[in-house]
């Protein structure tokens, strides 16, 4: 209330434009979601530019001059160091943001790309299934087909074929190899008839060989002919 009375006394509601140049936009500012700084930012300065250019337009309708003349001095109220910071601040502001989006799209990717990598295993998996049954069905109605023409060619003997047996044909391959020469237990036990047969005796089997040329080492006869030399 007081900001009105002080403001009707500035100002009075029939004063003319020119003398207050207040000007109100047709839509006003919406907050953006979320805190989101950096378009407030934004929608203040659109908000701004669209009323200045409407103020351009209506002082250049009534003839006054908009352009600052070439003497003129002014002074902004923040100073140029406040204002690179505020612009500073915005900008890691918004890098900032763009990582943040980035690397949800990099998860997002990377979620798809396993999601799409594991339909791939298991559709592999299925087909890997699929053949292995269709092999099987292959292979029992082949073996049905076989049964079926075993049948059809007269074998209507039921009893299964003889089998093999693996001792005996190990004992038939030995014999075919080495030869049968009958029972060899006791065949080399002594008998009468053995002990009296002496064609393989060797008298001389079991003893020294003489020395070469007949003579013995360490004789007499030797000593005694060296003694007969000294003298």
């Amino acid at each position: 209330a007081g900001l009105d009375r002080c403001r009707a006394a500035i100002a009075p509601p029939a004063a003319p434009w020119l003398e207050t140049l207040v000007l109100t936009a047709a839509e006003p500012l919406r907050a953006p979601e979320g805190g989101d700084d950096l378009r407030r930012e934004v929608g203040f300065y659109d908000l701004a530019l669209g009323l200045v250019r409407e103020g351009r337009t209506k002082l250049a309708a009534l003839g006054e001059p908009v352009k600052r003349p070439a003497d003129f001095f002014c002074e902004m109220i923040k100073s140029d160091a406040h204002m690179a910071k505020v612009k500073e601040a915005l900008v890691v502001q918004q890098k900032k943001m763009a990582a943040v989006d980035k690397r949800k799209a990099k998860q997002h990717q990377k979620k798809y790309a396993k999601a799409v990598q594991a339909e791939k295993v298991a559709a592999k998996a299925a087909k890997k299934k699929d053949e292995i049954r269709k092999i099987d069905d292959w292979r029992k109605e082949s073996k049905q087909r076989r049964g079926d023409a075993l049948r059809k060619d007269g074998d209507d003997d039921d009893a299964p074929p003889p089998r093999r047996s693996f001792k005996k044909s190990r004992q038939s391959f030995k014999d075919k190899k080495w030869g049968f020469g009958g029972v060899k237990r006791g065949s080399k036990k002594s008998d009468a008839k053995s002990i009296s047969d002496f064609k393989d005796f060797d008298p001389s089997r079991g003893k020294a060989k003489p020395a070469r040329g007949g003579k013995r080492k360490g004789g007499s006869g030797g000593g005694g002919a060296r003694k007969k030399s000294r003298a």
